[in-house]
């Protein structure tokens, strides 16, 4: 595949995001790399966003657009946007980011033999305005992870990524319990396949009241999701139909130690050996001094 000239299908969701989505669709036709389709896929918004995309679709025929009989919600959303795409390759978008010119053009040019590559990008405010933070301002970014980073936390933002087509025949349908469609895609990936991460800002993200990481408390965030709600994912994760059993094994092994039918102190050692053992494969994301790497670890067996 001449990556150069493939076709890259770009999948954004909408849901009541007029005040923001002209912009967007403004920095997404204007990508210097212009051999792409834009599949729209309208999440039942009440507001005129419906109207925006249509003034957008008169004047460029890359637009491909899509109202959904019920609201869907973001994952379920994705997941139909993603089983629409023509393109062998396909990237995601938010309805209300804005995208640097040479965004598509740089991640093809890097992606190379990888199956998926995501970027950082640069957080703005409502207005448009530099908050002075990148969006590894937390979590740090990992260049080529392995499945087992992804097992207690995600760093990989979906608004960041293209990936390769082919990932899908693994990644759809999404599991019932997946938080949050990225991380699902990250987790496959890694598996699968090779994850790039490219260090520089392709994306101005937009941080405001309505947008979904101010309503999921930072979607990418390793701190999102505890208690039952991973212990669900991590199910999910031990059950994927493309991993081998010794994969499958780990897993199985994280997710007894993190998750204990009784905590004890014995429990409580056990999580905290294994942990420690492979804290280089599912925390290479942790870069602090070895000192707060143990405290980090031992704080992560007192919880869920």
């Amino acid at each position: 595949m001449n990556s150069n000239k493939a076709l890259v299908s770009i999948v954004m969701c909408v849901y009541n995001g007029a005040d923001f989505l002209g912009e967007q669709l403004e920095s997404i036709l204007s990508q210097t790399y212009s051999n792409f389709e834009l599949l729209i896929l309208n999440d039942r918004s009440t507001d005129s966003s419906k109207d925006i995309i249509q003034q957008y679709m008169q004047k460029d025929s890359r637009i491909k657009y899509f109202e959904n009989d019920v609201n869907l919600g973001f994952n379920k959303n994705f997941e139909k946007g993603f089983s629409l795409c023509s393109g062998d390759l396909i990237a995601v978008s938010d309805q209300d980011d804005i995208w640097i010119k040479e965004k598509i053009e740089e991640l093809l040019n890097e992606l190379g033999e990888n199956l998926l590559i995501y970027s950082n990008s640069a957080l703005i405010d409502e207005s448009g305005h530099s908050l002075n933070k990148t969006l590894d301002y937390d979590v740090s970014h990992v260049d080529n992870p392995t499945f087992k980073s992804f097992l207690d936390g995600n760093f990989i933002t979906g608004h960041t990524c293209l990936f390769k087509k082919t990932l899908l025949a693994h990644a759809l349908p999404f599991p019932d319990n997946v938080y949050s469609y990225d991380w699902w895609l990250g987790f496959t990936a890694s598996y699968t396949g090779r994850v790039k991460y490219l260090h520089k800002i392709l994306t101005l993200y937009r941080i405001h009241r309505e947008s979904v990481i101010q309503k999921l408390e930072s979607h990418h965030d390793r701190k999102v999701v505890k208690g039952r709600k991973k212990y669900l994912l991590l199910l999910d994760f031990v059950n994927a139909r493309f991993l081998k059993p010794d994969a499958q094994v780990f897993i199985q092994k994280f997710l007894d130690k993190k998750f204990p039918k009784k905590r004890s102190l014995v429990s409580f050692i056990s999580c905290y050996r294994f942990l420690l053992k492979h804290h280089l494969d599912i925390y290479p994301w942790y870069k602090k001094s070895d000192i707060k790497k143990l405290n980090f670890i031992r704080k992560q067996c007192l919880k869920a």
